[in-house]
C-alpha cells in the first residue's frame, strides 16, 4: 500500500504533535539546568517544524480550520489568564530553578 503525500504529512503532523508533548513533559521535569535548556531547544525546534508542516498542509487544503468569533477568542484568553493566575498562586513557575 502506497501512502499519498497527504497521508504522510498527516502522520508526520500527528507524530510531531506527540513529540512536542513528550518533550514538554520531559523539559518540565528536568532537574539539571543544562539538560532542561537542551530540551527547551528541542521543544522550540520541534514546535517550529510542526507549525511549518501545519501551515503547508493548511495552504494545500489538507487541514481545515474554523474562524473563531470574538466571544470565543475572549473566552480562550480569559481561560489562559486564569490558568496563569492559578499557577502563580500555587507557587509560580519553577523553570528558572534547579530542583
Amino acid at each position: 500500500m502506497e501512502l499519498l503525500e497527504r497521508e504522510m504529512a498527516q502522520d508526520l503532523l500527528m507524530m510531531e504533535k506527540q513529540l512536542v508533548q513528550e518533550i514538554t513533559h520531559t523539559e518540565a521535569h528536568c532537574a539539571n539546568r543544562t539538560l532542561r535548556e537542551a530540551m527547551h531547544q528541542m521543544h522550540t525546534d520541534t514546535e517550529e517544524l510542526h507549525m511549518r508542516l501545519f501551515h503547508t498542509m493548511h495552504r494545500k487544503g489538507w487541514v481545515q480550520t474554523s474562524t473563531a468569533g470574538q466571544q470565543e477568542i475572549e473566552s480562550t484568553i480569559l481561560h489562559w489568564e486564569q490558568q496563569q493566575l492559578k499557577q502563580s498562586e500555587l507557587g509560580g513557575n519553577h523553570h528558572g530553578k534547579d530542583r
